[in-house]
């Protein structure tokens, strides 16, 4: 009763928290040790360490919403990848132990180097107190022994951005265990290589692959984000010229269909959803690239959906002239988390053909009326994608039907919105980018894969559900 008691209290307090002020909590000068710092640490204060080496294992336990960074500014460049940033700053935090976050709930863990011995972090909390809401930023995370990101049991909501992973053991994982896409774990970029290197990076680096994300705008001055945003390489930025005479001005990362201008950043507010799901394309790709492998998927900001994540029926031209953008510029996969209840009119579905003969391979959405596939996610040209919960059962939310093709997990997933908070949410919008961003991968290993073959081969990936083969409710199988 009491460490349920406790794990309560925990919750409350992050709810309302502490009546005292926040504070900062300095190392060495408030504080001798980090671990001092962070023991006296309470709800919103600041542990900042200084610039140094630290020996010793570092134990947070049963804290919420405290931050542990260095006490150094990264002067992050929103066009520089952020792995970059981190390596180009001098003053270090190094910390040689393990790091052990143990039940608690909204930590993060910023601007360190931490040097482990096994795992540079490890991360659990027990079955009255997960470790939950974890976020991991700017970091260099080096493991002398397996994997440099150990997951316990009782965990929820891990964010990983931003990170360098470094394994001194040839084969290890980057975060163990986490097979596939592991819904409690949003990475976002980062990269993992091994030391001594046993990858022929030259060898084996991937083509860039560009995935069209139609939906409602992305905030790309999110580090997480902005380092994988698709650039038009013939635009040059600002100077009012259609420097590519594609017909669109100063489209440097896209375009905006629903105001008809150049940023997504300009004119209407941003609604939540867009982010959420190029969140959720990034962490895909990330999460089942090889270590040592550098990824350079690209996410194109097709801007479709207004400020309140609606489209209405006079927006079809806006969705075509969107689709043909995504082909004419060469994204390879274009993501439509959105939903139409009535039939749209037949230039959409051209255009929709025109990319699958183009060799785009356009991912859909079931839907989440609990009833039957409607408009487009009916369509063949499209891969239709339905919604799971974590132990792989049909979300009730889910439409269902023999045009279905594959589900993914669609209940309580983790992503980025606007600003860079991390948020849950749920429906088949969240489970398509899951195969779009694996989709991804398969392009960037095989360039000349064709759409028959890259669905064909997301099919046989697929944990088959319900009676063997296909079925309506669930399509080919599950991707996780």
């Amino acid at each position: 009763m009491r460490a349920i008691a406790w794990g309560l209290a925990l919750w409350l307090l992050a709810s309302i928290g502490w009546a005292a002020s926040a504070a900062d909590l300095r190392v060495p000068q408030d504080y001798p040790t980090i671990q001092a710092a962070v023991d006296a640490a309470r709800s919103r204060d600041v542990v900042l360490i200084s610039p140094g080496i630290y020996r010793g294992d570092v134990v947070i336990d049963s804290k919420v919403d405290v931050l542990v960074r260095s006490d150094v500014d990264l002067l992050l460049d929103p066009d520089e990848p952020c792995w970059d940033a981190v390596q180009a700053d001098a003053g270090l935090c190094v910390i040689i132990g393990t790091v052990h976050v143990r039940s608690c709930v909204r930590v993060t863990i910023e601007q360190l180097t931490i040097l482990g011995p096994g795992p540079a972090l490890a991360i659990d909390g027990s079955d009255t107190c997960y470790a939950s809401d974890i976020a991991v930023r700017y970091c260099n995370l080096i493991s002398g022994h397996g994997a440099a990101i150990s997951l316990g049991t009782f965990y929820r909501r891990l964010a990983i951005s931003c990170t360098n992973t470094q394994l001194l053991e040839p084969g290890a994982p980057m975060i163990d265990p986490m097979a596939g896409s592991n819904p409690d774990v949003l990475l976002t970029c980062s990269r993992t290589t091994y030391r001594p290197a046993t990858v022929d990076l030259t060898a084996s680096a991937p083509a860039d692959v560009v995935v069209a994300v139609i939906d409602s705008g992305i905030d790309r001055t999110i580090p997480a984000i902005s380092c994988r945003v698709w650039t038009n390489p013939l635009e040059i930025p600002g100077n009012g010229i259609d420097d590519d005479a594609n017909g669109y001005v100063d489209d440097v990362h896209g375009w905006d269909f629903r105001d008809d201008d150049a940023d997504s950043l300009v004119g209407s507010p941003l609604h939540w959803h867009g982010t959420f799901v190029a969140g959720l394309v990034v962490d895909a790709v990330e999460s089942h690239f090889p270590a040592g492998v550098p990824c350079t998927v690209r996410v194109m900001d097709l801007r479709f959906l207004d400020e309140q994540g609606l489209f209405y029926t006079g927006d079809w031209d806006r969705l075509t002239a969107a689709i043909d953008y995504a082909v004419a510029q060469g994204a390879r996969i274009i993501n439509l988390s959105l939903y139409a209840s009535r039939i749209p009119p037949d230039r959409v579905r051209d255009a929709i053909r025109d990319a699958e003969e183009a060799g785009v391979l356009v991912v859909a959405i079931a839907g989440n009326d609990a009833g039957r596939l409607g408009p487009i996610a009916s369509w063949n040209e499209v891969t239709t994608v339905g919604a799971v919960d974590r132990e792989l059962r049909l979300a009730a939310f889910s439409n269902v039907g023999d045009e279905l093709d594959l589900v993914s997990y669609g209940v309580g997933v983790l992503s980025l919105v606007p600003g860079g908070a991390l948020r849950i949410s749920s429906g088949t919008s969240f489970a398509a980018p899951l195969v779009a961003g694996l989709a991804a991968f398969h392009v960037a290993s095989r360039p000349e894969i064709s759409v028959t073959e890259l669905v064909q081969l997301l099919r046989e990936q697929a944990i088959d559900l319900g009676e063997p083969g296909h079925d309506p409710e669930t399509g080919w199988g599950a991707i996780e």
